[in-house]
């Protein structure tokens, strides 16, 4: 993904042309090469690069951002430092991923920082206090939702706002640049961060960008003029509508390519049961993972890899959350301790501080619509469907889950190498179906699914 980007930048840097740049790498990658579309919006230009790099769930998306930013810094701006807007869809992720960036010990930074030297990694808020020394001195990484940069939005108002902290910023502005920076009351460049982005031509970064394609997005996105826009995305867009640009795919990951790097479990093997065997399909569901945990413990005596698999139960509703817990217990047995519920309100995972510990309890969590985004813990193994409504889009979220591999290296049991799936339903094709729509929608081809 990184040699068909870094080839990319680097033809771009030499002729300023995107779609030959775009082109001559799919060639290269011995792909048919699709049109590529710049995008209509002011503030980006014809010439602006605008590529999508198309990785499924499991590959790895977060790291090859950080690899990426560096890339559009040295091969593209040919610069030692730069300012890059990383963009992600929601505040849950974005808490996580500036967490992730800023810990000195998260493979994230270490990433970020092989990548692109000294950085200093900061939130909008932050942002709206920058100092020139700070961004003048390192690459500056500003994690933020894109919702932060429209206008209507209380923190996109601040982001436009005169600032007297960005005055300093726009001192000695070469001549041929004033034209790029919006004009406050006075008809001078406004102190702004908005102005500070726009001075610096930003590389832009979009983490999960199918959440960001509307045409009101990159009309957002053309107000910081960006240098380049980087899309990483399971599932890109790919036909035009007169909301939204189709995604230039650059670069494309296969299913059967991650499963040869060891980063996901495949097969996914899947159990239906009638809707009048719901009892047995959960005891079915509850055995296969007591199996698969003594597998684990075998497995950690002949390669010291600790792992203890997780079954997400998906129940059918919010206010039957709390009795299946209860029969979990009565029932089955299970340590009240072990059984966590993730839905809406009630979220028990949020004080579960590392679910790979081995002091760590948690061996089924109890959810119906989605589990919290960006919660990815490869020690889920088994997803068991209490619900009898078929809806891709309810099991989408969690097939994802259960698909990456334990520390992306292949188990000496087979059976640890796979994923399940069980399900209530009267119609196996119905559910095939439906398992073939969701992982679609992680970001595998059709055929790939089948």
């Amino acid at each position: 993904v990184l040699d068909s980007l870094r080839d990319f930048f680097r033809q771009c840097s030499r002729d300023g042309r995107p779609e030959a740049a775009f082109q001559a790498v799919q060639l290269r990658n011995d792909r048919t090469p699709m049109p590529y579309f710049p995008v209509a919006a002011a503030g980006l230009a014809a010439g602006m690069p605008y590529v999508c790099l198309r990785v499924p769930t499991g590959g790895g998306k977060t790291l090859l951002a950080c690899h990426a930013a560096g890339l559009a810094m040295d091969e593209f701006m040919r610069a030692e430092r730069a300012v890059v807007l990383w963009l992600v869809p929601s505040n849950t992720i974005l808490d996580q991923t500036a967490d992730a960036l800023r810990d000195p010990r998260h493979p994230y930074r270490r990433a970020l920082e092989l990548a692109c030297g000294t950085v200093e990694v900061v939130t909008i808020e932050e942002a709206l206090r920058l100092s020139r020394a700070t961004v003048e001195g390192q690459t500056v990484v500003i994690v933020a939702t894109i919702q932060a940069f429209r206008v209507e939005d209380t923190t996109g108002r601040k982001v436009y706002d005169q600032n007297g902290a960005f005055a300093e910023h726009l001192l000695n502005v070469p001549a041929d640049r004033l034209a790029d920076l919006l004009p406050g009351a006075d008809g001078k460049p406004k102190p702004s961060l908005v102005n500070m982005l726009r001075l610096r031509r930003p590389i832009v970064i979009v983490d999960e960008a199918h959440n960001a394609r509307t045409s009101l997005s990159f009309s957002t996105l053309g107000n910081v003029l960006p240098s380049c826009i980087v899309e990483f995305t399971a599932t890109p867009a790919r036909v035009a509508t007169s909301e939204s640009t189709p995604s230039n795919v650059l670069h494309h990951v296969s299913a059967a390519e991650l499963k040869a790097a060891e980063m996901v479990k495949l097969p996914l093997r899947v159990i239906t049961r009638h809707p009048s065997q719901r009892d047995q399909l959960l005891a079915e569901a509850i055995t296969l993972r007591a199996d698969l945990e003594k597998l684990a413990s075998a497995e950690a005596q002949n390669t010291g890899e600790y792992l203890r698999p997780i079954l997400l139960l998906q129940a059918e509703r919010v206010d039957g959350c709390e009795p299946l817990r209860d029969r979990l217990v009565s029932e089955f047995g299970i340590a009240k301790d072990e059984v966590k519920i993730s839905v809406g309100t009630l979220d028990e995972l949020k004080n579960v501080r590392d679910i790979a510990s081995p002091k760590c309890a948690v061996r089924f969590i109890i959810t119906v619509q989605k589990l919290r985004e960006g919660w990815d813990c490869p020690f889920a193994y088994v997803l068991c469907s209490l619900r009898e409504t078929r809806s891709a889009t309810a099991i989408e979220q969690i097939v994802g889950r259960i698909l990456r591999l334990p520390h992306a290296q292949a188990k000496q049991h087979p059976d640890l190498n796979c994923a399940y799936a069980f399900s209530i339903s009267d119609s196996l094709p119905e559910v095939l179906n439906e398992l073939r729509e969701a992982l679609e929608s992680n970001g595998f081809t059709t055929a790939e699914a089948e």
